[in-house]
């Protein structure tokens, strides 16, 4: 199919979604407008319960299918932007366009450890990327196992590379053409990984500086060792096992990057075809791919059952939304509670998953320099946020206050601290609770009777919510003013003022900003701590703190051998940590994953395993009974 062809038959697609959106019947909704900023709570509210959050549950239970899976069909999928890069090393994230379809990390979640289509131990939902240590299986690497030598200060990973796994032979692709679905060779592992970590362009060489001066060799024909200083052996575990993406060194070398969609080659179950920018992305089935279903009617079937996916680039959310009713599409998340509600009456026939929150977003104060380095500051802008009262107001009543730094969820029980749990301290349990007086009396105690100005540093997208704070602290006299700005501006901001700050002998901190909007960090991160460790921008509050520091090196050495005893330790300091006040939890409300009965096997997961580049991973293990859509009329 040509670009003219694609162009004109993903414009006409588009074009009626608008349509259906602004002239269906009466059950379709019109274009939402952009909702007014919910008004600040003019009296306290208490939570009436602070008691552990509940387990979100499916709305609608999949059951097995008695069907035998069929090959066949064409997954169609929604995204909100253009995909911004194409290079699987350089651009580990969710913005790359088709890297979690075309090449695989050196593991992946297992399958069968979540719904698996009614077949699996549902030990996860893999609703949003929850999982542990062993709920992972190989993906390049068939095994791998790791050691510590507290003598030596190492710490060693070796990988076993999956025997038999060839690259994907594109014949109309001159880079494919040029590695003709050659076998992955242990070289091709440690060129990748190296890259990985070396490269200044790299997300991860600037997310993890501690993996820059791993040693990576080729210790047999498909074995590659890792060895690096022992306090940072987790962040090559993890790293290097959810986004340490394989590609042919040949045409690395030949091109420079990936970072054209044309040059893309891996082992993944899908090849890259065509893509129309601002449109539509284009795959096909990889014939040659190793995966087997693991589980159900069709255990041991060669993977991927569908002949395709396919994705629209549709930046309107009443669009997309349309475009879901109207079987345009197959599945979507991220939906809203508010559009949610409206899904479920326009198209009841759509199947449900409520997603929990993915985590622990934050208002992070600078906490090394005044007002915000004193706890008693910290602790009053906590009783001057009526948590309670966003959580009605701002998400319908639903989802959780305490959600930082990580939220509640059933996989991480072990390490969470409840507000009403017994170990949680009566002086940590009433930061949650809006008390404008006492705010007031210890901004008094720590001399600032009358209040005092600070700034946010704030995108446009985040004008609304910081307006409500700026009126309830504006009651205990915080005077805050808002400093928009575009999120790449904000960005550099925070890494400059960062690298000063943090890094030793960086010189005095730059007084940029003072508070800064967070979005946190997912809960399988809690051993390497980002949001309260180390120098980064996900650490935008400067958090330096000699004790916590000391327990999270607990924390990383302990879950290499323990994992339960790791969460203990966390957990141990939260009483400590939380009474700190380092930030003010964002209470989030969960979002909703629809799709239609025609994709079997598949329960609402979003990603198979830890990592923002690895979503839609489900995708080679569910199949498409295209005569039950057509019998539905679409």
């Amino acid at each position: 199919m040509n670009k003219k062809i694609l162009w004109l038959v993903v414009s006409g697609l588009m074009a009626l979604s608008l349509v259906i959106a602004a002239c269906g019947p009466a059950a379709t909704p019109a274009t939402p407008t952009a909702p007014t900023s919910p008004a600040t709570p003019t009296s306290p509210t208490t939570p009436t319960s602070p008691t552990t959050p509940t387990t979100p549950v499916e709305k609608e239970q999949v059951k097995p299918a008695a069907e035998t899976p069929k090959y066949g069909g064409v997954l169609t999928l929604v995204r909100s932007a253009d995909p911004a890069n194409w290079d699987p090393i350089l651009y580990a994230s969710s913005s790359n366009g088709a890297q979690m379809f075309t090449n695989e990390s050196m593991w992946t979640g297992e399958w069968i450890k979540g719904a698996a289509g009614g077949y699996g131990s549902k030990e996860t939902d893999w609703g949003m990327g929850f999982d542990l240590l062993d709920l992972k299986t190989g993906s390049t690497a068939e095994s791998w196992k790791w050691s510590i030598d507290a003598a030596k200060n190492q710490g060693t990973l070796i990988y076993q590379i999956r025997p038999g796994n060839r690259f994907a032979l594109n014949p109309a692709s001159e880079a494919s053409r040029l590695v003709a679905g050659r076998a992955v060779t242990a070289d091709d592992v440690v060129f990748s990984l190296a890259k990985f970590v070396t490269d200044p362009r790299s997300r991860i060489y600037g997310s993890n500086p501690e993996l820059r001066t791993a040693n990576l060799t080729k210790t047999g024909p498909l074995e590659v060792t890792v060895r690096l200083p022992l306090d940072a052996l987790i962040s090559a575990i993890s790293r290097f096992g959810a986004y340490g993406r394989v590609v042919p060194p040949e045409v690395w070398q030949k091109y420079g990057d990936l970072n054209i969609w044309k040059n893309s080659v891996g082992t993944g179950p899908f090849i890259l075809t065509d893509y129309v920018p601002a449109s539509l992305g284009v795959m096909v089935r990889n014939p040659n791919y190793w995966g087997r279903d693991p589980v159900g009617p069709g255990k041991g079937n060669q993977l991927p059952y569908l002949e395709g996916v396919r994705f629209l680039v549709i930046p309107d959310a009443s669009t997309r939304q349309a475009a879901l009713r109207t079987g345009k599409i197959d599945k979507m998340g991220g939906i809203t509670w508010e559009d949610a509600a409206q899904m479920r009456k326009t198209a009841p026939q759509l199947l449900v998953f409520e997603n929990p929150v993915t985590g622990g977003s934050a208002i992070r104060m600078r906490t090394d320099l005044p007002p915000f380095n004193d706890v008693r500051v910290r602790r009053a802008m906590m009783l001057a946020t009526d948590l309670e009262g966003i959580r009605q107001s701002v998400n319908g009543g639903l989802g959780q206050i305490h959600t930082w730094p990580f939220i509640y969820n059933p996989v991480y029980a072990d390490m969470y601290l409840a507000l009403d749990d017994p170990e949680m301290p009566a002086s940590v349990r009433e930061l949650y609770t809006y008390n404008p007086e006492k705010a007031r009396q210890l901004l008094k105690d720590a001399g600032y009777p009358n209040g005092f100005k600070t700034s946010a540093l704030i995108t446009s997208t985040e004008v609304d919510y910081y307006s409500i704070l700026k009126d309830m602290w504006a009651k205990v006299g915080v005077d805050l003013t808002l400093d928009v700005r575009t999120s790449a501006v904000r960005t550099a901001v925070i890494t400059a003022v960062i690298t000063t700050a943090l890094t030793p002998g960086g010189g005095a901190p730059a007084a940029t900003y003072y508070v800064t909007p967070g979005s946190g960090s997912p809960v399988p991160t809690y051993y390497l701590a980002p949001d309260f460790t180390g120098i980064s921008t996900t650490n935008a509050g400067l958090i330096n703190d000699p004790l916590v520091n000391a327990t999270v090196d607990k924390v990383r050495l302990a879950v290499l051998t323990n994992e339960k005893q790791a969460m203990r330790i966390m957990k141990d300091m939260w009483p400590y940590f939380l009474g700190q006040a380092y930030a003010i939890p964002r209470p989030d409300a969960p979002a909703y994953t629809f799709w239609w009965p025609w994709l079997k096997g598949y329960s609402g997961e979003d990603r198979l395993g830890y990592g923002s580049g690895n979503p839609d991973t489900w995708v080679p293990y569910i199949w498409y009974d295209e005569a039950l859509k057509k019998s539905m009329g679409y």
